[in-house]
């Protein structure tokens, strides 16, 4: 399992000291996402996987786990109002 921790803030993702770090996987590996918010309301959605954590409060967590089943790039944001548009997005990939 490859496992991921994330911080949302206002408004972007922060991992491994990067802002909307690129997360990248194996086809077939089982994801897991370790989400916190730290600054404002918010969560972590990918469509193409139908998967999403509870959107959580500034101190809140939530996570989620899933198999990435198809390769491409795939686009993960929040989905809190105009989070997404103000930058709040990263890409998943899938080799």
């Amino acid at each position: 399992m490859k496992t991921f921790v994330l911080t949302g803030k206002n408004y972007k993702f922060m991992g491994s000291g990067e802002d909307n770090p690129v997360l990248k996987v194996k086809k077939g590996e089982k994801v897991r996402i370790n989400f916190l918010s730290v600054d404002g309301f918010h969560d972590w959605v990918v469509d193409e996987f139908d998967v999403a954590t509870k959107r959580v409060n500034e101190g809140g967590s939530s996570s989620i786990e899933f198999v990435a089943d198809k390769k491409g790039e795939f686009e993960y944001y929040c989905s809190v109002g105009q989070h997404r548009e103000l930058g709040m997005k990263g890409m998943l990939i899938v080799e």
